[in-house]
This record gives C-alpha cells, sequence and structure tokens, in this order.
C-alpha cells in the first residue's frame, strides 16, 4: 500500500506501466524478507518467546477476543513451530533471491541509483533484529519504520519520474507516520518484556504516559500535513475521513481505568495507517478521472 501511493502519484505524469508493476512487487518481496528475518531473530533472542508463549493466559483471550481471529497475533511463526530455522533461512534466502530478480529490469531502466535505494531498504529491514545491530531494540526502531515507509512511499514515485515534488513528499511523511503509530502503540502493548529484554523504544525511554503523548503530537502532525496536502488539492481531504479513528485512539489510550487500554488502538491504529493510504490512492485516482471530464 506504501509503495502503490508513489506508483498513483508517479503515474499521474509518467505512463510507465511495467515500472508501476515491478516497483511494488519488488518491495512486496522486501516486506516479506524484512518480516521472516523479524521473526528468524527475535525467535533467536527469545524476545517473542517471552512476549506471546508466556503471557497471562487471561490476558491473551481478551486480547484476542478484542482484536479478532483476523488480527490478533499469537506469537513469532518460528515459536510456534509454523516453520522450522532451517526452512525459514532457505525461505529469506528465496525471497531476497526474488527481490534481487526483480529489481534488475527496475535498475536496467533507472540506474545505479536503484542500486542504492534497494541497499537500503534491505540493510533496514534486516538490520532492524539482526545482529550485531538490532536497531529495533537499541532506540532506532520508530526511525526505521517511518524512514522505511516514507522511502518506500516516496521512492516508488521517484524511481518512475525521477523529479522531486513537494507533494509526493508530504504525501510519504503522512505513510511514515501512519505506520509509526502502529509500531509504538505495539511497543505499549510488549512495554514489559521490552523493559526485561533491555530494549530500549520510545516507550521504553518515556514510559507508557509519555508514549501516549508521542501518539497526540504524531496525531497532531499527520493532519496539519494532511491539511496542507488539502490546500494543494481538495481531493486530499478525503484523507480527513480517518480523523474519526485517531481520536478514538486517543480516547482508549487516556482511559487509565482501562487494563486492555494498549489493546484495544492495536487494529485502530493499522486502519489508521491503511484507510490513510487508501485514501490518498482514491484521491489521486480521482485527480485522474477529473483530469478528463
Amino acid at each position: 500500500m506504501a509503495s502503490l501511493t508513489g506508483v498513483a502519484f508517479a503515474l499521474r505524469m509518467e505512463n510507465e506501466l511495467l515500472l508501476a508493476f515491478l516497483i511494488p512487487l519488488d518491495v512486496f518481496l522486501l516486506s516479506l524478507f524484512a518480516n521472516l528475518s523479524n521473526d528468524y531473530f527475535d525467535h533467536k533472542s527469545g524476545a517473542d518467546t517471552d512476549r506471546f508463549m508466556e503471557k497471562d493466559p487471561e490476558f491473551r483471550e481478551a486480547a484476542y477476543k478484542i482484536m479478532g481471529k483476523k488480527v490478533y497475533w499469537e506469537g513469532n511463526a518460528f515459536d510456534l513451530k509454523y516453520i522450522s530455522e532451517r526452512g525459514g533461512l532457505t525461505l529469506m534466502t528465496a525471497l531476497a533471491a526474488g527481490a534481487v530478480a526483480v529489481a534488475i529490469p527496475i535498475l536496467w531502466a533507472r540506474g545505479v541509483e536503484v542500486l542504492v535505494l534497494g541497499g537500503i531498504g534491505l540493510f533496514i529491514s534486516f538490520f532492524y533484529t539482526a545482529p550485531p545491530l538490532n536497531l529495533g531494540a537499541k532506540g532506532y526502531g520508530e526511525m526505521c519504520v517511518f524512514l522505511s515507509f516514507m522511502f518506500m512511499s516516496f521512492f516508488s514515485y521517484w524511481v518512475i519520474v525521477e523529479e522531486f515534488s513537494v507533494t509526493m513528499l508530504l504525501i510519504s511523511i503522512t505513510v511514515g507516520i501512519g505506520v509509526t503509530m502502529m509500531r509504538l502503540v505495539d511497543e505499549m502493548n510488549g512495554y514489559e518484556i521490552h523493559v526485561s529484554h533491555g530494549e530500549k523504544d520510545l516507550a521504553v525511554r518515556f514510559g507508557l504516559e509519555g508514549a501516549i503523548a508521542i501518539v497526540r503530537v504524531l496525531i497532531a502532525v499527520l493532519f496539519v500535513v494532511v491539511i496542507a496536502l488539502a490546500v494543494l488539492n481538495w481531493t486530499y481531504a478525503l484523507m480527513l475521513l480517518t480523523a474519526p479513528i485517531a481520536y478514538k485512539i486517543t480516547k482508549i489510550l487516556a482511559d487509565k481505568k482501562d487494563k486492555f487500554r494498549f489493546v484495544r488502538p492495536v487494529f485502530n491504529t493499522f486502519m489508521l495507517a491503511a484507510g490513510n493510504e487508501a485514501l490518498i490512492i482514491i484521491a489521486l485516482t480521482a485527480q485522474t478521472a477529473l483530469t478528463y471530464l
């Protein structure tokens, strides 16, 4: 979705349909690689075992009911024996090889810059949890998430058009903020385990109440950028449709009497991020349609 926002913007300027197909496909393969490698190294470190396999059964049952079967993550695929370590390494190798193969025609069309951008993406996705860097545990996770998704959006556009755009930069910032909020709320949900493992994410650094304050700031910045986009083109005002979701997130997090206040917003942050990206694509589609009227 993040990549498609950039592609949708680019197609308004350049009719590069092959690149428009290959770029999101390459991002998709890299995302699968990143998710699997994150699971693998969290399994090796024991972080997800502590967080999910040994969590209070009452808490797990409540979380399951709140988020639903399709959203609630029961644990690490390696911890749950869905895949062996050897099988995981084989699959990671295959995904990395697939991403490189898909990148070849993109590289052929756009040159060395694609290699540099792809290398940055692969580096961040792998060392997010992989030793010796383990960026997520050392306090750089939120920055990595923000930059990764902002780059997915902006550079999916850049590779096709090869021209800077302030509008596209603002769009990519909203994408990055939305997914960063997902990461931050997830940190709150696993706060005790992160502390016990010596991780230094924002929730650990600033405490749960401090993290809630950061979420509020991110929401404020998100909608300031959305309003700026709406000034540039009225169709981006569609993104304001996610405002009720953002308000609900802040209300849930503010309720200190709710034992599950850090579980309930998980689905809402997903809906905010995904809804924002979907509405960007709808707005861009509307702009294209209006040019033919």
